[in-house]
């Protein structure tokens, strides 16, 4: 039989479904562990990523500022640039020279010299790269291959600056990236096979 005590006795806040008062000191939303900075709910008191209790004085950034505060130091990190200029002088330099060649020796000779050349630059990018310890040589080379005038003059800036990345071709790729590049190649390689067969005298 339920008594007049507990029948005048307040409902639990859970089953109100109100939120129960956090101990003075921590936020009422997330908020960055003060030690490793892992993101944590408001009401955890040990770190979930280093085990460390929380100490609210120590909590210096709520989420909001926190987030902030990392995109605004990803943003002024230091990167390399694409070379707007360094690109539309060579794509000139690249197109005065197939010109050029084309008239003296015909348009076949001219883009076996041009195809060389870009060859020979891209392997040399393939030996240079590891030795100046810049990360992902061997998408700076593919991409110098087969994209020669955007990826040879980006390569140069880059190599200028050894400990400053460049974070849109460096980063890690997913594996989607990686098999969806690699379906590129494949497409542009069967491409090159076709248009040589479709040259050879038959």
């Amino acid at each position: 039989m339920t008594t007049e005590r507990e029948a005048n006795k307040p409902e639990s806040p859970h089953l109100l479904g109100e939120t129960p008062s956090l101990p003075a000191g921590f936020p009422a939303e997330a908020f960055p562990c003060p030690n490793c900075e892992q993101l944590l709910a408001p009401t955890c008191r040990v770190c979930v990523a280093c085990k460390q209790p929380i100490d609210p004085a120590e909590i210096k950034l709520p989420v909001l500022e926190f987030l902030k505060a990392r995109a605004q130091a990803t943003r002024s990190a230091p990167r390399v640039y694409f070379p707007w200029g360094l690109f539309f002088a060579l794509l000139i330099v690249r197109l005065l020279v197939l010109i050029t060649t084309t008239r003296f020796w015909g348009v076949a000779k001219a883009e076996v010299l041009v195809g060389g050349l870009e060859i020979i630059t891209s392997a040399w990018i393939f030996y240079d790269a590891p030795r100046r310890h810049i990360a992902k040589s061997l998408r700076w080379f593919l991409g110098s291959l087969f994209l020669w005038v955007v990826f040879f003059p980006w390569y140069l800036v880059r190599r200028r600056a050894p400990e400053t990345p460049c974070p849109l071709i460096e980063a890690e790729a997913r594996p989607l990236t990686l098999v969806l590049i690699l379906l590129l190649l494949l497409f542009f390689l069967l491409g090159i096979i076709a248009l040589t067969m479709g040259k050879l005298p038959k």
